[in-house]
């Protein structure tokens, strides 16, 4: 981690500094090209300058002080020094004394300046380093003279010096400045992440009680929430497997000792003859159950797989309710139970019949397994914003606060209901959600201890 992350900041600086280095070789290009130019300018306004002076005076006896007076002049209002050339190329005045005074053009240059001349050279040899130089023909009565106005070469290399002593002291403030910057942002980065990969090092194995503690409210810190909410649901998801393999283990382990304890006892005779028929019903039952058990459970990984398709079609859930109800006849006369509502309006809904009643038998099955002895059963259907929903109430006990929110699970069973329910295995209502879920609806459950039970699912 710590060689990753350096490499990281070292990359980062090579790259900012390698930015910063095109950035300053441009920065100095250009501002040398607008030297230039702006230099080209004042070249030439000088050359125009003293080309006007050398026409008026060159004739006068006393013109080479004058010519050198303006000459001087002028090189100190434009920087740029002076010289007038006769028709041979022989340097007649300078604006610095002793100057290039025994120097000539060449006849190559010469020939090269027209009426006008730039260049960035030496002139053939004439000076003794590239000067940017401006030369204009200036033709007056007796004879041709050039205007020679040039830039010192210490001028631009002064100019290009001090540009590239500025970059670099940029650049060396910029990265004493930045590097330590840098190496505390991403060292901040470092820290979160390191708790993060050890966190999910623990998850792998299956210890998800690490939880990475961030208080940035950036991507950071999103990833590390994200981290600790992922392991909260596996934590949540490990929990329910543990439970559902003891649950399964639990269900299938009573009927089948009880299966192979009364089969045994059928075999090596320690169940006599005249009670073996009462047994092999009990045999018979459990291993009902037992069938009860797993084609439950195969409906239940159906249902939430997406496995089942819906073959829905528009069918009254009225009618449906009261065949479901039908069918529970003879223990609701056995209890004295009070059924209420099925006189209600015809209401219709949009889904698959036999998952639909599979939803009505579970909750009537519920409903009247605990509902107390003379006590109610009560259906209240109603229709809101194209929904249809139907609540199933008994009247009992109720279920306890802590119970409002496990009675979904698979395999959970109440206190009470272990007392009561002996053949069911815990399945019924996780079915009913997931049938429920299945048509994309919603279904709740409200209890009064000691008064009633209502679930109500929408569809």
């Amino acid at each position: 981690m710590r060689k990753g992350i350096s490499s990281l900041i070292s990359v980062c600086f090579v790259m900012m500094i390698s930015s910063l280095v095109i950035l300053s070789a441009c920065l100095v290009t250009f501002s040398s090209r607008f030297f230039r130019r702006q230099a080209e300018r004042e070249l030439s306004a000088a050359a125009e300058n003293a080309a006007s002076i050398t026409k008026r005076y060159c004739n006068a006896d006393h013109s080479r002080e004058i010519l050198h007076s303006h000459f001087t002049t002028g090189a100190e209002w434009t920087d740029a020094e002076l010289i007038l050339f006769d028709d041979t190329g022989k340097a007649v005045v300078t604006s610095e004394k002793g100057v290039f005074e025994q120097r000539s053009l060449s006849q190559y240059t010469i020939g090269l300046i027209g009426n006008r001349l730039v260049s960035f050279n030496t002139l053939d040899g004439f000076f003794d380093k590239a000067c940017l130089s401006v030369i204009i023909r200036v033709d007056t009565d007796s004879r041709i003279y050039y205007v020679l106005s040039y830039l010192p070469p210490y001028g631009f290399d002064t100019f290009i010096r001090n540009m590239l002593m500025v970059c670099f002291a940029a650049l060396i403030l910029i990265s004493i400045i930045t590097y330590p910057l840098l190496r505390f942002r991403i060292n901040r980065y470092s820290v979160p992440i390191k708790k993060m990969t050890l966190a999910a090092k623990k998850y792998g194995e299956g210890d998800f009680s690490e939880k990475v503690e961030v208080e940035d409210h950036d991507e950071m810190g999103l990833l590390a929430r994200t981290l600790n909410e992922m392991a909260t649901s596996l934590d949540e998801i490990e929990e329910s497997r543990k439970s559902f393999v003891s649950n399964v283990s639990h269900e299938l382990k009573t009927p089948m000792t009880t299966i192979g304890g009364f089969v045994d006892g059928i075999l090596d005779g320690t169940i006599p003859e005249n009670e073996r028929r009462r047994y092999l019903r009990i045999v018979s039952e459990e291993t009902g159950r037992l069938a009860r058990l797993v084609r439950s459970m195969l409906n239940i990984s159906k249902y939430e797989s997406g496995e089942i398709e819906l073959s829905k079609k528009s069918f009254n859930l009225t009618e449906l309710t009261i065949k479901t109800v039908l069918l529970f006849e003879h223990r609701i006369e056995d209890k004295h139970i009070e059924v209420r509502g099925l006189d209600a309006d015809v209401f219709y809904v949009n889904a698959d019949p036999d998952l639909i009643q599979q939803v009505n038998y579970n909750l009537t099955e519920n409903a009247v397994k605990f509902v107390d002895e003379g006590g109610y059963i009560e259906y209240v259907f109603y229709s809101n914003e194209g929904k249809t929903s139907l609540a199933v109430r008994n009247s009992g006990s109720g279920l306890k606060k802590n119970e409002m929110n496990k009675v979904f699970d698979r395999f959970y069973k109440t206190d009470e209901s272990r007392g009561k329910d002996t053949t069911g295995v815990g399945l019924g209502l996780s079915i009913v959600r997931s049938i429920i879920r299945l048509h994309s609806g919603d279904i709740q459950v409200s209890s009064v201890e000691g008064e009633y039970t209502e679930f109500e699912f929408t569809i």
